[in-house]
């Protein structure tokens, strides 16, 4: 098999894992255009598939917002927030690594889970699309967001964003999700086909994904104070 290496192959094994084929009048009942409801499922499974990719501690996808306003007060709305940015995916940080950053690097905060949103002083956390500031917390300005962007959405034009050797996961979470859709009639043996075919795929990508070949260690037990 040749390299996933234009948007044309992908979408033909999207049509291949699928059983289904660019024209398709199944596809096409709500009036969408020919390969209309491909490139949604290769935009939706491309997204499932980096998020997947960065679980498994893949680094790309990285970028960095622009110098972040704040809105609101701690009086008015219990802290101070802004919005993410349009492409914005995934925090590039962890309650070990802060993901704002100063122009020089440095890390700032440490993030909280939004249930503890009514904690006060260095913590952010992210509710829905809005990053948040605890009360009486102090950012440097400017300050940053370290995050992974989502992929653009797929035509038969986008440039693809993706590791080569890992494409495969793209057309397999694409079918996946396309086996929740009316146009996909399915059945036991089909859907048996595609959760094969992701599964074979996560299986080709995982090494891509570790940018690494040491082998995984485990951290100990993050504490947020000294005594038990």
């Amino acid at each position: 098999m040749s390299d996933l290496d234009t948007v044309a192959k992908l979408l033909n094994y999207f049509y291949r894992l699928t059983g289904e084929e660019s024209g398709d009048p199944d596809m096409e009942t709500n009036s969408e255009a020919t390969d209309e409801v491909g490139y949604t499922c290769l935009t939706m499974g491309c997204r499932a598939a980096q998020r997947w990719m960065i679980s498994m501690h893949y680094g790309g996808w990285r970028k960095r917002s622009s110098a972040i306003t704040w809105l609101g007060t701690d009086d008015t709305t219990g802290g101070r927030y802004a919005a993410v940015p349009d492409d914005f995916l995934r925090a590039y940080g962890s309650a070990r690594r802060s993901a704002m950053t100063e122009a020089n690097g440095d890390r700032w905060g440490k993030e909280l889970n939004p249930e503890m949103a009514e904690q006060w002083g260095q913590f952010y956390y992210f509710e829905g699309e809005v990053l948040w500031i605890t009360r009486k917390a102090t950012p440097p300005s400017p300050i940053y967001l370290d995050y992974h962007y989502r992929h653009p959405v797929w035509t038969s034009v986008v440039a693809i964003d993706f590791p080569l050797e890992a494409r495969s996961l793209i057309p397999a979470f694409a079918a996946s999700i396309g086996m929740e859709e009316n146009w996909l009639p399915g059945g036991p043996e089909l859907e048996y086909k595609i959760e094969r075919s992701l599964g074979k795929a996560k299986e080709r990508a995982r090494d891509i994904a570790r940018a690494t070949k040491s082998p995984r260690t485990f951290r100990s037990p993050y504490r947020a104070a000294n005594r038990w």
